[in-house]
């Protein structure tokens, strides 16, 4: 199966860059957006995650990995910031000799935009995967999500505002942009369900424990959740096992 799958509109974008004399241009782009997903690649099969595509686009690229939502904290955070980390140790190449000083300058100036870009705090951007890791630290799954939807929401509408200059590729990025936030809204139910159902169905070696009164919107990742009830403790097994029992025939 052909992992790597390339846009239509990178094409596009390569294409017109070529006929417009801006063959290194383009190049330097596309070789900075193959680096940053090497870098999630990089830490994904470093943890047994395999990579189930690398979609390239005009403006950067998403990794699809198979993994669980219940993956742990530290990893997803390693993983969300290889990009990040591989576009940090780019500048090193700016010391090399045999580049031209317009060569380094094309590529600290394409590197910090992709990078900056990146970190924006943004679905379905490296930024956005980042705040859910450090929300998901402090919150429930589910108030995580909600707040990652949320700190989405007022970073896209800034920059619609004030970071959108006329051109087709910035259009392109912000009906990118609009188009995941509205999958994030409205997958909620599914993701939450998701989550819910990977905690039932297997056992994850969790080192935190908690006990208190609720229901399972409390649950938080990395940790094992009991429920205080009356004069009683229940684990989540068992309030998990008496949700999907409805389902079952």
């Amino acid at each position: 199966m052909k992992i790597i799958k390339v846009n239509p509109f990178t094409i596009l974008f390569l294409l017109v860059a070529f006929g417009c004399g801006l063959i290194k241009n383009a190049l330097i782009i596309f070789l900075i957006v193959l680096i940053h997903e090497a870098g999630h690649v990089f830490f994904s099969l470093l943890f047994g995650y395999p990579i189930l595509a690398i979609h390239l686009y005009p403006f950067g690229g998403i990794t699809i990995v198979n993994k669980d939502l219940n993956t742990p904290l530290g990893k997803e955070l390693l993983m969300a910031s290889g990009g990040v980390m591989m576009q940090l140790g780019l500048y090193l190449s700016l010391f090399l000799p045999f580049f031209s000083l317009h060569t380094k300058n094309l590529i600290f100036l394409y590197n910090t935009s992709i990078m900056l870009f990146n970190l924006l705090p943004i679905i379905p951007l490296d930024g956005s995967l980042i705040v859910n890791c450090l929300l998901n630290k402090f919150l429930s799954f589910q108030k995580a999500y909600r707040g990652q939807i949320i700190i989405s929401l007022v970073g896209l509408i800034l920059f619609l505002v004030y970071g959108v200059n006329r051109s087709l590729n910035t259009f392109l990025i912000s009906t990118f942009l609009i188009y995941k936030t509205f999958l994030a809204i409205k997958d909620e139910k599914f993701i939450f369900n998701r989550f819910l159902l990977e905690r039932f169905l297997k056992n994850f070696p969790f080192t935190k424990i908690s006990t208190q009164k609720g229901n399972l919107t409390i649950l938080k990742k990395d940790t094992y959740q009991y429920f205080r009830e009356d004069d009683k403790i229940i684990s989540e097994k068992i309030k998990l096992k008496e949700k999907f029992h409805q389902y079952q025939g």
